[in-house]
């Protein structure tokens, strides 16, 4: 009966994917509060293109704090690509502040890999997304508080 369970045990440890963890720094903290930080992590372009209404409570823990810098840690996240949106959440309502009409963000918002010092529109999948593997993946988040043309 051993031999059986044995290559059966093999064969499933085998086609286990090991995840790695995400880690992000996000900057350019200009309001000095203690509002959360609300990630998006999105892994397909369709995804992606929902804007803020891909928010949601992530699990991501606060692993250091300064003046203008926070550090994250996503656990566990399956290898593939991903982008990633996050905002200061500065009246902790739980979602993105927008204007009326135009619907320009209000409170400070970033993407990954996007070093931008103005937002001018959403940004494609190409230019935001990212690779994670089996090691833990950096990626950095700059907020942008100004918006427009």
């Amino acid at each position: 009966m051993i031999f059986i369970w044995i290559p059966l045990l093999f064969v499933v440890l085998s086609f286990q994917v090991f995840a790695g963890d995400v880690i992000i720094t996000v900057d350019r903290f200009h309001h000095n509060n203690n509002a959360p930080v609300r990630f998006s992590l999105c892994d397909s372009e369709e995804c992606h293109m929902k804007r803020d209404k891909g928010y949601v409570n992530i699990d991501a823990e606060l692993i250091k704090k300064t003046d203008n810098l926070r550090k994250y840690r996503i656990n566990n996240v399956t290898p593939g690509e991903y982008s990633l949106s996050a905002y200061h959440d500065l009246n902790n309502s739980g979602k993105l502040e927008r204007s009326g009409i135009l619907g320009i963000p209000q409170e400070p918002i970033g993407f990954s890999r996007l070093d931008v010092q103005k937002v001018r529109r959403h940004p494609r999948w190409g230019e935001v997304k990212f690779h994670v593997g089996e090691n833990d993946t950096s990626v950095t988040v700059h907020l942008v508080d100004k918006f427009g043309l």
